[in-house]
This record gives C-alpha cells, structure tokens and sequence, in this order.
C-alpha cells in the first residue's frame, strides 16, 4: 500500500475538483446563514493532506485543497463585509486541520503558512495544525470542544480519508452528537467494493459499519448493487444509529464506465443545512442526478433538457404525501425535501400549478399579494385525488345490442405444440394477432413468436430512417403521419375480449404505432387504456415507445396490469439515423416510470456495427444499469423489409445489409453473432442479467449462440 504521501495520490483530478467546489460554494453559504446568529464558526479538517495538487496536464504544483478552500472563504467573506459597510459574519473562524503523514503535515504546515500571510484578516482567522491520526484525536478534540465551552458554536467537519480505513462510526456518532454540528464524508464504496469478504479488512468494516448486515453485501454479484445497497446501509447507520436527522448523498464517478468511486454525504440536524447543500448539489452535479458522471459528464450537462424534471411526479407525490392534511410551505419542504429530486423552485412551480387547477388551497399568511408562497403560508390538500378515468356507460348496452365475436384459431407454436388462441376481436381492427412470420423451417428463417395487437392508431411522428412503417403506409394518403382510432370502438372491443378470453394475453399497442404518440392530446391515450385493464387481473397492456414523456403515466395509479418498453440504441447511431428523443432523455424517462412502479423492458433494436460500437453499445448497457435494472431485454439488429427499403428516403443504413432471411435483409451473420454475443456476455457476466431475448432473428443465430428459441421471452410475450 502506498503511502497518503506518495505523489500519483496528489494529481488533481476533476472528480476532486467537483468536490472541492462543492466545499468551497456550501462554506461560503453555511459561514453566511450562521454568521446572523453566532459569532464565532468552527471549521474541522480531518484528512488535511498537502495543502497543494500536481496539475494533471501540465505537472505544475497547485494551491489548492480543503485547507485553502476554509481559509480563503473566511478571508473573502470578511472582505466582502467590508466592502459593501456591514458586520462581519463572524468574529472568529477557527480552522482545525488533522492530517497523520508526517511528509503531508511538513508540506501543509508550510503551505498555510505562506497563505495565511497573504489573508486581509489573519488576525480573524485563527489557524491550528494537529499531526495525529484523525481516530485517535477525535475524543479529545470533541472533550475540548466542551470544555472550552465552545460546542455552542457551529462546527462543519470534513471527513475526506484517501479509503476506508479509519473513520470509526463511533467518532461520526460523537460528533454529530454535538449541538450545531455538520459532517460532509467522502465514503469510498468503491474500495469497499473492491475489498469486500477479504478477512484483512473485516476489521475496518466493522468499525466502519455499526449495523453487521454489511458482512451479506459482498455475497451479491452485481457490483452496482453492491455500491447501493453499501450506500443505503451507511444512511441507515446516520439516521438510525446516529440519530442524525437528514443526510443527502452526491454521486461522484471515476470514469467513462460511470462506475461510482465516492459518495459525499452531508449529515446534519438543521433543515436549512440540508437545504443548502442539496441546492448547491443540484446545480454542480449532473441536472436531477446529484452526481458528476466521470469525464463524460460534460455530455450530460451539454444536453441539460434531456434530464428535465417531469414536475407531474412531483404534484402526484405531495397530493399523495399530504392527502387531507393543511401546512406551512416550510412545513412541506422539511418533512420532503430528503426524499425527492426536486430543489424549491420545482416545489412553488408545482404548488402554484395546483392551485391554479383548484386541486389544493392556498391561505397567504404573510403575503396578501396572489403571487408567490411565503414560509408561513397555509396549503390545504384535499384527502384524495384520484384519476377520473373510466369505461364508458354506455359500454354495457353497445356490447348487448351487437354482434362482435372473439375468433379463435389453432396456432402451431415455437415448440411445436399446437394451441387454440384468440386470432382477432370483431373485424380485427382493434384486436388481432401478428401472424406474418411463419414457423420457422430452415436456419435462415426468423423467429418471432405470435402475439396479440391492441391497434388503437397507425403511423408515428418519429419518421426514423429504417423504420418499417414506412414500407407498410406508404400508399396511405397519411402515409406515416398518426391517425387515431374511435376510443369507443376500442372500449367496445376490449370489454367483449376481457369478458370471454381467459387465457392470458400481452395486447401490444406499439406495433403499428408508437404507444406515447398521444399523450399531449386532451384525452392522452395511457390516460385512456390504462384504467381499462385496471378493471382485470388476468391480461396487461404493452406500451412500445422511443417517446420521453410520460408525464401522464407517473399519475396514473393502479398501473399493475401495464408493461412500458422503450426502443433504445447506442448514442451515436440514434443521433445519426433516429428522428426521435434522444438516448439519454428516454432512458431518464424510463427511470421514471421504473421508479414509479411500471414493469419496465427495454429494446436495444436495431444495432448497427458502426466504428467503435462495442465502446456505444457497452456504453449504452452501464447507462441503463446505472439508472434501473429492465425486467427483460431484447436484441436485435439492422434489418430491412424489401418494402422498408423502397419507401425511405436516407438509405445511408442498407449499406450494413448482406445476407437475405424471411423477413428481409439483414448485417451479415458474423458481425450479427459478435454484437450479440458481446453484449449477452457482459449482461451475464457484469450485471448477472439472464433474461435476454433476440427479436426476428435467424434460427442459425439461435443456435450459435446457445440459445433456445423454442422457450423465447422477447418483448412482446409474457
């Protein structure tokens, strides 16, 4: 193990960067807040190191780090007092800095002592160096703190260790046990990781951990989960074991795998701490992720509006959280601010909306204006809201006075059996079963299991190069452009199948249409179809969508019989041949309705082997990971229908084609196999993710990788 002095440990890197601004920004805010109320703020530096980083680029040595960051805050706030005629924030900032290298306390005694004599205000600014190991002193510091009478005023520790090593819960406990006292904790779960079950360090962990559930983390595979699950275990420990009263955790990566090397944890006992830091993470991390993403997180930043915040969750969960209950707007943003994504200004944006749809009641308590919400003022939610959305009455008296009928018809399957299953409901406009690929004879020949079409419209908005639709409509006048069908006949319909079909069914809706194409409308269509299925156990509804806006969805409760599957590609090939949402927006999309309880699946269809896919595609893979774990997923790869082809405009993507198959052409057999077999492995191996499917492939591809299409769980089936 090197040693805390060894240079390659004092490059400045951007995820130290990161945490050094986020510092830097909540002393300044924290120093001012307190500064109204006490005269003297104590700053506790408990892993000091230097004093100074080796500039990654250029080799220069650079001023910088947690003991310069206090120092000069401090210094420039009391400039800032003078400048602008004021009282001082404070009378005395003291500064405290631990560091255990004897090489590291040599160079940082000299550092701050060089940049002490450059402050306007040393004489304000008062300076103490500690050479001891932070575990050892923290007792006595802590007893001198209350002897001297000073635990009265606010004390910030920064707890920054290189690993895991030496930071006992114990001493985290003690200080938060102090009166006014905040932590802000870099907890390095990628070294826990790393060294997790090793018998060296069990030690550690035990010190580390007060709750010994973290000895049954390392027996799970999957290193993401570990990360979270050793996350979660910590927060459990602040809150439940150290009684602190909120804690927030900032995501910091290492590198383009947007592997977790850090947590930052702020801890504290006071709202308007919590606050603070959460405000200020929501800005310096990555929009809604509170993390910096590694290298790439500029891409993120660059493409903000990918990751806006759909405000509609937000309205749903207070309307839930506060049902039949009347608070202050600070009453709200305390007992929730932990809990959510959202900063204040989402908070007033979604209150005055509901207001504005007479959904709650605003007293002004403070303000007699119409505008705005003060702290003290009165919102009355009412005790339930539910979605009004219902089958039609007149349902019932249509299904007497005609004839629709459920046609049946005997299928031969995958596995060679024959069964009897719903071929269509009435004229089969609405309901009826995709049958266009036969069973398959020979190695060339596609699989694709039959499944059953809810067809509620025709077309897309999309207009993405290679996409089918455009060989299917493209002698309708509409061509791709969508049209809706009657919402009465489908009602009609589905009530006829869900009275007499018992066996169940998938109904997708995104064969022919892609199912969120509707949701800006009036009458959206999940807003629709959903609370029909709600009204059965036995049958569920698929959604297929390259849409982001599931706005509507995130309101709809119960959702149970609802499946939502998003068509997903590497960044690069969606960018270049995909008219629809971008990569990034459909997956925060799908993180949404994950997170609200939706089955969610996913579609990585149709791969395309650019230069340098494996890198996108894998790419792609620790996006979806990192955000949400897919119930299946399904693969598939450039192919084109004859029809398809003809009818689009960009034939740039039929240069990948080269072998023929029974439904269309396709990339030829090797590129297909290496895709496909790359990808199955790391989801295996990786992310211990088995439930993976081909979509209209080849029998011979089956085969040749190991697979057996007669048991297929693709997208479109139970």
């Amino acid at each position: 193990m090197k040693k805390d002095s060894a240079p390659e440990k004092w490059i400045y890197r951007e995820h130290t960067k990161v945490k050094h601004e986020l510092l830097r920004k909540y002393l300044y805010a924290w120093i001012i807040k307190l500064g109204k109320f006490h005269r003297k703020v104590l700053f506790f530096d408990c892993f000091a190191g230097r004093g100074e980083y080796i500039d990654e680029k250029t080799g220069e040595v650079l001023t910088v780090g947690s003991p310069i960051i206090a120092i000069k805050v401090a210094d420039e706030l009391l400039k800032s007092c003078e400048e602008k005629n004021r009282q001082p924030y404070f009378d005395k900032f003291v500064y405290i800095a631990i560091e255990k290298d004897k090489d590291n306390f040599e160079n940082l005694q000299n550092v701050v002592n060089r940049e002490k004599e450059k402050l306007k205000f040393k004489d304000k600014i008062d300076i103490q160096l500690i050479n001891e190991e932070f575990a050892t002193v923290v007792n006595s510091l802590i007893e001198w703190i209350k002897e001297k009478n000073i635990h009265i005023a606010p004390s910030f520790f920064f707890i920054d260790p290189f690993g895991f090593k030496g930071v006992p819960f114990k001493a985290v406990k003690d200080i938060l046990s102090l009166p006014k006292t905040e932590i802000f904790f870099t907890f390095m779960t990628r070294d826990i990781n790393r060294f997790l079950g090793l018998p060296q360090v069990e030690k550690h962990l035990e010190a580390l951990y007060p709750i010994s559930e973290w000895r049954e983390i390392y027996k799970i595979r999957d290193w993401q989960e570990r990360d979270k699950k050793l996350l979660d275990l910590y927060l459990k420990s602040l809150q439940e074991v150290a009684k602190v009263k909120y804690v927030f955790p900032f995501k910091v990566c290492m590198d383009e795998r947007y592997q977790t090397l850090y947590y930052l944890i702020h801890a504290t006992n006071h709202f308007h701490g919590l606050k603070i830091m959460k405000d200020i993470m929501y800005r310096q991390g990555t929009p809604g992720k509170f993390a910096w993403l590694g290298p790439k997180d500029s891409l993120y930043r660059y493409q903000q509006r990918l990751f806006d915040e759909d405000l509609s969750s937000l309205k749903n969960y207070l309307l839930k959280r506060f049902a039949g209950e009347t608070k202050t707007f600070n009453k709200i943003l305390e007992e929730t601010y932990q809990d959510t994504i959202f900063v204040e200004s989402h908070y007033r944006q979604v209150l005055k909306e509901l207001e504005k749809e007479r959904k709650i009641e605003v007293k002004r308590i403070t303000s007699k204006t119409q505008k705005g919400l003060q702290e003290n003022d009165m919102i009355t939610f009412p005790k339930s809201n539910p979605i009004q959305v219902s089958l039609l009455d007149s349902v019932q008296t249509l299904l007497k006075k005609t004839q629709i009928k459920v046609y049946y018809k005997k299928y031969q399957l995958l596995d060679r059996t024959r069964k009897i299953l719903v071929e269509r409901v009435g004229d089969g406009s609405i309901i009826s079963r995709f049958d266009k690929t036969p069973l398959p004879q020979k190695s060339t020949d596609v699989v694709c299991p039959h499944f059953l079409e809810l067809k509620w419209a025709y077309g897309c908005p999309y207009d993405c190069a290679w996409c089918y639709l455009k060989g299917t409509f493209r002698f309708r006048p509409e061509g791709t452009s969508p049209v809706i069908k009657s919402f009465k006949k489908i009602e009609l319909h589905l009530k006829k199948f869900f009275e007499e079909v018992k066996i169940p069914e998938i109904l997708n809706t995104g064969e022919i249409a892609d199912s969120l194409m509707y949701e800006n409308s009036e009458t959206p269509f999940s807003k629709f179809i959903i609370p029909i299925f709600e009204t059965q156990k036995i049958h569920k509804v698929l959604f297929l969508t390259k849409s982001s806006n599931v706005k509507n969805l995130l309101e709809i409760n119960p959702h149970n019989q609802v499946i939502i599957s998003f068509s997903l590609n590497a960044i690069p090939v969606a960018e270049r041949w995909e008219k629809a949402p971008p990569i990034l927006k459909r997956i925060e999309a799908a993180k949404k309705v994950f997170d609200a309880g939706y089955e969610v699946r996913i579609r990585i269809d149709p791969m395309v082997p650019v230069k340098n896919w494996q890198k996108y595609y894998l790419e792609l893979l620790n996006i979806i990971f990192d955000n949400f774990i897919p119930e299946r997923i399904t693969l598939g790869s450039l192919r084109g229908l004859q029809s398809t082809i003809n009818g689009c405009s960009d034939k740039s993507w039929v240069r990948y084609l080269r072998e023929s198959s029974n439904w269309g052409k396709k990339i030829d057999f090797e590129t297909r196999y290496n895709m496909y077999s790359l990808l199955i492995n790391v989801l295996r191996e990786k992310f211990n993710f088995s439930n993976i499917a081909l979509c209209k492939e080849t029998m011979e591809m089956w085969e040749a990788l190991k697979m057996e299409y007669c048991k297929i769980k693709c997208n479109c089936i139970w």
